[in-house]
């Protein structure tokens, strides 16, 4: 059943997904940052907490770094990869 609304799924370009050093580093740290942070909320510890928000902010701030650097999504490295895993 062909009409002319159909949408073509092309699946053949390379979709990095965040699968970037920047990525992976940022989402590491924020996750044991949410974690030590939940623990500190759950058992009153303020320092804790504190420690816990401490490590987010590091993990944005890494993130930010290494995407400077050239190892997020939208680098030239990436965009040399794509070029690569396409032929």
């Amino acid at each position: 059943m062909a009409n002319g609304n159909e949408i073509v799924l092309d699946h053949t370009g390379f979709v990095g997904h965040g699968n970037t050093l920047a990525a992976w580093v940022t989402i590491g740290i924020m996750s044991v940052g949410v974690i030590v942070g939940v623990v500190g909320f759950t058992v009153g510890s303020t320092p804790l907490l504190i420690v816990g928000i401490g490590l987010v902010v590091v993990g944005l701030v890494a993130g930010a770094v290494l995407r400077s650097m050239g190892h997020g999504a939208g680098s030239e490295q990436r965009k040399h990869e794509a070029r690569n895993h396409q032929g």
